[in-house]
């Protein structure tokens, strides 16, 4: 049976495999996603908006669009059950490694694969400014400081590669630009039960 926005219960257990959870983790994620999903078995930008502001304190507009836009893998503007539980699996038990390339699709405002300066700009300005606009100096310093830290290679952008190489050397840079992962602190059962 192909997988659709609902959970069929053999793809389920397939499903579960391709996850860091456990099967009750996987069992409550999948309840969530049946009280979000809308009518069509997918959750629309909004409410996954008020998923990551209630749930998860996320609340900076542009990092709530690119963390659905990660969860969207087909760019339909919905996220699907598949989509959801995929998503949430990095998002919350990711391993280090997956939550590095999260990260830094979410920071990828343009999708180039790369993080430009520009980028790093509307990112920092985003979380730190919020309208003052004798600050944008300060941030475009900040910027400078950050692309010296992050471009390993100095060619004036973050590559993929870049982004791994100094998250490894100083993990405190994986939300350089904003927070878009759940804080630690806090685990599944607590958010969700």
């Amino acid at each position: 049976m192909a997988a659709t926005g609902s959970k069929p219960a053999a793809a389920g257990d397939d499903l579960l495999k391709l996850t860091n959870f456990t099967r009750p983790e996987f069992d409550l994620i999948s309840r969530h996603f049946a009280d979000l999903a809308q009518q069509n078995d997918k959750i629309d930008r909004s409410r996954f908006r008020d998923v990551l502001a209630d749930t998860f304190g996320v609340d900076d507009s542009l990092l709530m669009d690119r963390v659905f836009r990660c969860f969207d893998l087909d760019a339909d503007n919905y996220i699907a059950y598949e989509e959801f539980v995929k998503g949430m699996s990095v998002f919350l038990k990711g391993k280090p490694e997956e939550r590095i390339k999260f990260c830094f699709r979410v920071y990828d405002l343009n999708g180039d694969r790369y993080i430009s300066k520009e980028e790093m700009f509307q990112m920092l300005k985003n979380s730190l400014v919020r309208g003052a606009e004798e600050d944008e100096d300060g941030v475009k310093d900040l910027v400078d400081l950050v692309l010296k830290k992050l471009d390993e290679d100095r060619d004036g952008r973050v590559s993929e590669a870049d982004w791994t190489g100094a998250i490894a050397k100083e993990h405190l840079l994986l939300e350089a630009f904003g927070n878009c992962l759940p804080s630690a602190k806090v685990g599944l059962d607590h958010r969700w039960r």
